[in-house]
C-alpha cells in the first residue's frame, strides 16, 4: 500500500465512530426533553474535542505507516543488493569464460546462460520498480521519448534476432520514464515472441501515436478481448506467465496514455500508444 492511500482507513474509521457518537448524543438530548438549542450548544462545546482526537489518532497512524515504509524501504534494498551481487558476478564469470574458451559447444551454453542472465536481470530490474513504487509515487520526468526507444530497441537487437525497422524524431513526454522503458521492453519482446525470426518489427512515431507492429501469428476477437487479464496467454506454448500486457495497461492507464491493440490472426499485431496528454509544456 503507498503513502497515498496510508491514512484512509484510520480517516474513514474516525469519520463513522464522530458520526456515531453525535448521533448517539443527539438521541440522549432528545430523550432528556431538551432542545435543538441545547444540543447545538453541547456540539460547540463537542466538537473541539473531537477534533482534537481526530488530530491524534490521524496524526500516530500517518507517523506509524511512515516508520513502517521507511523498515519496508531499507529491507528491500538490502535484498535486492543481495539479489544483485550474484547476478553481477555471473555476468563477469561468463564474459571471462567466453574470452578463454574457442569450444563452439561451450560457446553456445555460454551464450544460453548470457540470455538467460539477461531475463534474470530482467526481472530483477521490474521487482525493484515495482517494490519502489508501491513503497512511495514515482515522480515523472521530462525526457525524449525517441532516444528511450532507440535504447531499448538497441538492447533487443542485441539478441540478433529479429530485426528493427525505426522511424521516429525527437519528442518530449514527461512521464515516468522506467515506466515507460518497461512498456516498451513488453511491448517489444512481445512482438519478438509471437513473430518468425525472419519477420521485421517496426517502431514509428506519427504526431504523437507510437506504434509497435509486428508480422507475427496475430489474434482474434476473443483473444483481443481477453489481453490484458492477469497470467492470460494467447499461446500457451510460449514462454512467460502472462503478466507482461496487464502491467502495461496498469501503466497506461495511471499515466493517462491511451493503449490501443489492432491484430489479425496470421496478419500481424500493431500495439499504438497515444502520448497526447504526456507531451511535455
Amino acid at each position: 500500500m503507498s503513502k497515498r492511500s496510508s491514512i484512509w482507513p484510520s480517516l474513514i474509521l474516525y469519520v463513522v465512530a464522530t458520526a456515531g457518537l453525535l448521533l448517539l448524543l443527539f438521541l440522549f438530548f432528545r430523550m432528556q426533553g431538551l432542545s435543538w438549542e441545547n444540543f447545538s450548544i453541547a456540539m460547540v462545546m463537542f466538537v473541539p474535542a473531537i477534533a482534537a482526537v481526530g488530530y491524534l489518532l490521524l496524526g500516530d497512524a500517518a507517523e506509524g505507516k511512515q516508520r513502517q515504509d521507511a523498515r519496508l524501504e531499507n529491507l528491500t534494498r538490502e535484498i535486492l543488493h543481495e539479489i544483485n551481487l550474484p547476478i553481477a558476478t555471473i555476468k563477469s564469470n561468463l564474459q571471462m569464460l567466453a574470452v578463454r574458451t574457442d569450444n563452439r559447444q561451450n560457446l553456445k551454453r555460454i551464450a544460453r546462460a548470457e540470455e538467460a542472465l539477461i531475463r534474470l536481470t530482467r526481472l530483477y530490474d521490474g521487482l525493484s520498480y515495482s517494490i519502489r513504487r508501491e513503497i512511495h509515487a514515482i515522480e515523472p520526468e521530462t525526457f525524449d521519448l525517441s532516444e528511450v526507444v532507440q535504447e531499448r530497441v538497441a538492447v533487443h537487437a542485441e539478441m540478433g534476432r529479429n530485426r528493427f525497422e525505426v522511424s521516429i524524431a525527437p519528442l518530449m513526454i514527461h512521464a515516468d520514464r522506467i515506466g515507460l522503458e518497461q512498456v516498451l521492453d513488453n511491448l517489444i519482446q512481445n512482438s519478438m515472441k509471437y513473430s518468425e525470426a525472419s519477420e521485421p518489427i517496426t517502431v514509428t512515431l506519427e504526431g504523437t501515436q507510437l506504434r509497435i507492429r509486428d508480422e507475427g501469428i496475430g489474434m482474434d476477437a476473443a483473444q483481443i478481448a481477453r489481453i490484458y487479464e492477469r497470467y492470460y496467454q494467447g499461446d500457451s506454448h510460449a514462454p512467460g506467465e502472462g503478466i507482461g500486457l496487464a502491467l502495461v495497461k496498469r501503466y497506461c492507464d495511471e499515466a493517462r496514455i491511451a493503449i490501443r491493440i489492432d491484430s489479425v490472426v496470421g496478419g500481424g499485431t500493431t500495439v499504438t500508444l497515444d502520448l497526447e496528454k504526456v507531451i511535455a509544456s
